[in-house]
């Protein structure tokens, strides 16, 4: 009798913590619970000096700011500064102030129809690069035909760079020029550097043959966070495809007909380079449609010109 009771107590047990297990029929299975996990915010603000994460959406603006005398403007804040798109005020996402370091792409023309100024060309090239500083760094580059990088990587190694400028060689009429190609391999080329980017590209403006297009590769350079200076040598009329590269990146087009203009012309982008303000801003997540949204920088300092990058498409990755 005793060890009957006990069974069935246990049994009573049993079913009792099965109950509590199990939901009540015909109501759905109580959830798991997991710990809430913290949403990622896409637009933080970020202080003058901070280290900053750039995210995709982020888009960046090189600022120049000059005053009357053509002199560069260095002594402003992020306060200081206002950015539109399509005229709608944006807020500042990312802020850094001047004097910061460089890589740059070296882009030299040596076709057959820019060899009578390929001397003239080295000369200068070595001026801009015993500018360097420390942190400071250059990728030689020339093209006509074919593309040939003097160097594996970007380097601030004057004398290495010296003699990769040195090997730069004239290429054959019948190889003709692929500039569109060697402007799509110079922002390939950049893409992993961290620091402030810029091409210095030397041409007199022609494009023969290549896969790149004029048309997509303005469209990468415009979506990218490189600087365009370009300068054109020779006789030919001023290139648009040029002037547009640097219009549209925020940099600045020479038209460099003999050497002290190309010479002057290097000293110039390097001293600019150093003097450039950097702002970022993320578009709203609507514009997603493809279209080109215009930008424009201002500053409320009297008797200045503000030279900012103009546009981005919207949508582009």
């Amino acid at each position: 009798m005793i060890q009957t009771f006990t069974k069935l107590c246990l049994t009573l047990f049993a079913l009792s913590i099965l109950c509590q297990a199990q939901p009540p029929a015909g109501l759905p299975p109580v959830p798991e619970t997991k710990q809430a996990q913290p949403t990622p915010t896409p637009q933080e603000e970020v202080g003058e000096g901070d280290v900053v994460r750039i995210s995709a959406n982020l888009i960046s603006v090189p600022v120049t700011v000059l005053n009357r005398q053509g002199q560069y403007v260095v002594d402003l804040q992020q306060g200081n500064f206002k950015i539109f798109e399509d005229d709608v005020p944006q807020s500042i996402a990312h802020f850094s102030n001047v004097d910061r370091p460089f890589s740059v792409v070296l882009l030299i023309d040596t076709s057959s129809s820019t060899a009578p100024f390929l001397d003239q060309i080295k000369v200068s090239a070595k001026v801009f690069v015993e500018q360097l500083r420390s942190l400071d760094k250059v990728r030689p580059v020339y093209f006509h035909g074919e593309i040939k990088s003097l160097t594996r990587t970007a380097t601030n190694d004057v004398s290495v760079l010296r003699d990769a400028i040195d090997q730069m060689e004239a290429g054959s009429g019948d190889l003709g020029t692929r500039l569109y190609d060697a402007v799509d391999f110079s922002l390939n080329a950049l893409r992993p550097e961290q620091t402030r980017k810029a091409v210095i590209l030397f041409t007199d403006g022609e494009n023969t043959w290549g896969k790149a297009t004029m048309k997509a590769t303005l469209a990468a350079a415009e979506e990218s966070e490189v600087i365009f200076y370009t300068l054109q040598y020779g006789a030919l009329p001023a290139q648009k495809y040029l002037q547009q590269l640097a219009d549209r990146t925020g940099g600045r087009y020479f038209k460099a007909g003999d050497i002290s203009l190309i010479r002057q012309s290097f000293v110039t982008v390097a001293d600019e380079l150093r003097r450039q303000y950097l702002i970022g801003y993320y578009p709203g997540e609507h514009r997603q449609d493809g279209k080109e949204r215009m930008i424009k920088v201002k500053v409320d300092r009297k008797n200045v010109t503000v030279r900012a990058r103009r546009s981005y498409t919207s949508g582009r990755p």
